[in-house]
């Protein structure tokens, strides 16, 4: 991705980025490209789906500041966004920086004042509310943690996590953690060069860890609350088969019968972990993977109707009607528009975001 000044315009509405070291700040008018951003707040993160778009205003900004050895990622977005995430192997760490409605991640309701560590090397997915406010995530490595006191927070990386983790923070220790966000944030805007130096940044990551430890060891952890741990493999199992083989999922029973479960375990699931049934969520990826294939083929080679008919839509218009209000464009045009957002795909995940 193309490193520019910020407020740089770029194609289709996607801003620049500035960039110094290990301070990375952006803006965006386009959830498209936003969605691409989003996903290095965390490594391993995969955004699927959006739409809705029609209509709407959409602003975002994303901050990521790489310390010494702990990264920070920081974001807002003008609307809802949902996000399927591989989360790495390490120490994950989630939560709002103003109140905001709460939020749905992996079958937990997590207010403004949790943080939310999910299970490692593991998937979590997140539906923020419709007037989502700013947010954070913080990736500690198995042994910074363990060396500021892993142990005491119940987080040791030696004891399997059978489980995500839901820490109630003291007002005032969340207050000084968020603070310490608001401070990050106005670094990599307006000093990024302080990140830059060793010391300042190994002062600053001491600080947040100090701030961070506060939180966890002096909140009130909830565990085992979540939807059982054979829903997550069961969303997994789903979300595997829909990037494997679209377009054999097209009906309950199809997917019932590839995860091996009764229709009605396969609904509860999705719904705890998704919000949404297990056939909308489905359709909602076949649209993706159309999406994927108009943005990645020649346009004198390809027909919008051929594509989507080989993912299973035959009702061309219902298709062309829900395609314009997942995406806010007709897929005719994404066809193209193609080449322009070339630079944005280098491995195929189906990436998008989902504006509810």
């Amino acid at each position: 991705m193309r490193g520019l000044g910020a407020n740089v315009s770029m194609p289709h509405q996607r801003q620049g980025i500035a960039m110094s070291g290990g301070a990375h700040v952006a803006a965006f008018t386009d959830p498209e490209a936003y969605a691409f951003e989003a996903i290095k707040l965390a490594a391993g993160a995969n955004v699927l789906g959006f739409g809705n778009a029609i209509g709407k205003t959409f602003h975002a900004r994303l901050t990521r500041v790489s310390l010494d050895r702990l990264s920070v990622g920081l974001g807002k977005a003008s609307a809802s966004v949902a996000l399927s995430s591989g989360v790495p192997n390490a120490h994950v760490f989630l939560f709002a920086t103003e109140p905001s409605a709460a939020r749905r991640i992996s079958g937990w309701t997590v207010g403004h004042q949790h943080i939310f560590h999910p299970r490692p090397n593991d998937h979590a997915f997140s539906v923020s509310p419709r007037q989502p406010g700013a947010s954070a995530v913080i990736t500690v490595p198995f042994d910074l943690l363990a060396a500021y006191g892993g142990g005491v927070t119940g987080l040791d990386p030696n004891v399997p996590l059978h489980d995500d983790r839901l820490f109630l923070a003291p007002e005032a220790q969340r207050t000084r953690l968020v603070s310490l966000m608001n401070d990050v944030e106005r670094l990599a805007r307006e000093e990024p060069w302080i990140v830059q130096m060793p010391t300042p940044a190994k002062a600053l990551e001491g600080t947040i860890m100090e701030a961070l430890l506060a939180c966890l060891t002096m909140g009130q952890p909830s565990r085992n609350r979540a939807a059982p741990g054979r829903h997550r493999q069961i969303v997994a199992n789903l979300e595997r088969a829909l990037r494997e083989r679209p377009e054999e999922m097209l009906s309950l029973s199809d997917l019932s019968a590839e995860l091996g479960v009764a229709q009605r375990t396969v609904n509860l699931a999705c719904e705890e972990f998704l919000g949404q049934s297990a056939m909308r969520y489905a359709r909602g990826r076949r649209l993706d993977h159309v999406r994927h294939c108009l943005l990645t083929s020649d346009p004198a080679a390809t027909t919008v109707t051929a594509v989507a008919m080989s993912y299973g839509f035959w009702e061309l218009g219902r298709f062309a009607q829900a395609y314009r209000l997942r995406f806010g464009e007709h897929p005719s045009k994404t066809l193209r528009r193609n080449a322009a957002l070339a630079d944005l795909r280098h491995d195929f995940h189906p990436v998008h975001a989902r504006i509810a």
